[in-house]
């Protein structure tokens, strides 16, 4: 369950104690979580911020290491919300899945769960672990949990290049998955990042996930346990769980190139098939237009 949390940016005593009580929960499952502390920061415009962060990481070894899946989720709140959705929620998926795997028994693959901080501030701490952490380049696969609103269809919105084997390990995964290219199409065109812009740039492959539901609780004290849809919640724990077991049982030392189409459907499981097929799909529908045009009494 949820702590009780209250306002918890960066510095503040609040945050102190969230730090405090993820490090207490990740031992007490048996891990030995590093603090990683560093200094970032982050210009945009005119928007310019820095400090001092510190990420919590930890890693769950696995039988026979290809590359770690690297589950994701910050820590720190926007100043004026406690951050129950945002991203609160994100953490609570990460040490619940934590407990299923190890529940279950090991996987082939080491798990590594990153718990940054300063995500609110510009992406702070995710800077200071592609910076610096010795783990920084090893991940075959980084999932990352976040949300917009506080309730609503957990969605898979953003993917890194050459997206074809992670799209085709989500179907496999997670079959009923909402997902859509054209959601990515629109994100990237939007004045909006997340860690997984970091873990992209340095070159790590990986996937964002997020429901957006009930914006105007975004970043305002309104962003409770009370108005976090536990069904929002569950969704993105099958994502990270599902996955988790899925790329922690497969080589990610190699896969398929490419780039895929996708999208899900009232009536079937995810719909996922090389993007040159979108092209091909499209020459022989404008053939088509032009044959009944052409051919029109």
């Amino acid at each position: 369950a949820l702590p009780i949390w209250k306002p918890h940016p960066v510095g503040t005593a609040e945050h102190g104690r969230v730090r405090d009580y993820i490090q207490s929960e990740l031992a007490k499952q048996g891990l030995a979580p590093q603090l990683e502390a560093g200094f970032a920061e982050a210009s945009r415009g005119r928007f310019h911020a820095s400090g001092n962060i510190e990420n919590i990481v930890a890693r769950l070894p696995g039988t026979a290491n290809t590359r770690p899946v690297m589950l994701a989720a910050h820590y720190d709140s926007a100043t004026r919300g406690p951050g129950a959705s945002d991203d609160g929620h994100g953490v609570a998926v990460l040490l619940e899945t934590l407990r299923a795997l190890r529940a279950r028994g090991p996987l082939r693959n080491d798990v590594i769960f990153l718990i940054t901080d300063g995500e609110e501030r510009g992406l702070l701490g995710a800077q200071v672990f592609m910076r610096e952490h010795p783990w920084r380049s090893e991940p075959g696969v980084t999932l990352n949990f976040e949300a917009r609103g506080t309730s609503g269809s957990a969605v898979m919105f953003e993917t890194s290049a050459g997206n074809a084997w992670l799209v085709r390990g989500l179907q496999a995964a997670v079959p009923q998955a909402d997902a859509t290219s054209v959601a990515y199409e629109i994100y990237r065109r939007m004045p909006n990042d997340t860690d997984l812009t970091v873990f992209k740039a340095g070159g790590l492959a990986g996937m964002n996930f997020a429901f957006i539901e009930h914006p105007e609780y975004y970043h305002t004290a309104q962003d409770t346990v009370a108005h976090l849809d536990p069904v929002s919640l569950q969704e993105q724990g099958r994502y990270a769980l599902s996955l988790a077991r899925w790329f922690g049982n497969r080589d990610l030392t190699r896969h398929a190139s490419g780039d895929a189409v996708y999208f899900a459907t009232a009536f079937t499981s995810l719909v996922v098939y090389a993007a040159g097929v979108a092209w091909l799909l499209a020459g022989l529908a404008l053939l088509g237009a032009i044959v009944a045009a052409w051919t029109r009494p």
